[in-house]
């Protein structure tokens, strides 16, 4: 049974999907971007945070996001890769999976990935490769070396 294996490198806004031919060659099955991850917090949201006044007493204070907005983004973004990873495993595109993305959404993808999309990842690393020509990549993955 051959098997089929997709490596996902991504940053924060763009998510190049490709399959594994062979050790050297790398065919795009898609590109998924998220141009808000790329805008300020300011540029995100319009409006300034609230004040409130304590329960005792007259003091104000600013209320603020739990999440900042690009955070929010980058979480939203997350979803939509772990989404399309999902679809593509149920509908039998791959069965490997091998994962390269920045440091800031490599941990928002794990957390947003199903479990058996989990399951099947073979290789990981934390770093953002998207600048990379595909005929570069697979030089620079330990799991490939």
């Amino acid at each position: 049974m051959k098997t089929d294996s997709w490596l996902v490198v991504a940053n924060s806004s763009i998510a190049r999907i490709y399959r594994i031919e062979n050790r050297h060659t790398l065919l795009e099955v898609t590109v998924l971007e998220h141009p808000e991850s790329r805008l300020n917090n300011l540029d995100i949201v319009s409006d300034k945070p609230g004040r409130d006044f304590e329960r005792m007493g007259i003091a104000r204070h600013g209320v603020g996001h739990c999440v900042t907005p690009k955070k929010h983004e980058f979480e939203v973004f997350a979803s939509e890769i772990a989404e399309f990873l999902k679809h593509g495993r149920l509908n039998g595109r791959y069965d490997r999976l091998y994962l390269t993305a920045g440091p800031n959404l490599l941990g928002l993808l794990r957390g947003a990935l199903d479990e058996g999309t989990i399951k099947i990842i073979h290789g990981e690393t934390d770093k953002d490769f998207t600048q990379l020509k595909p005929s570069e990549i697979l030089a620079h993955l330990p799991f490939f070396g």
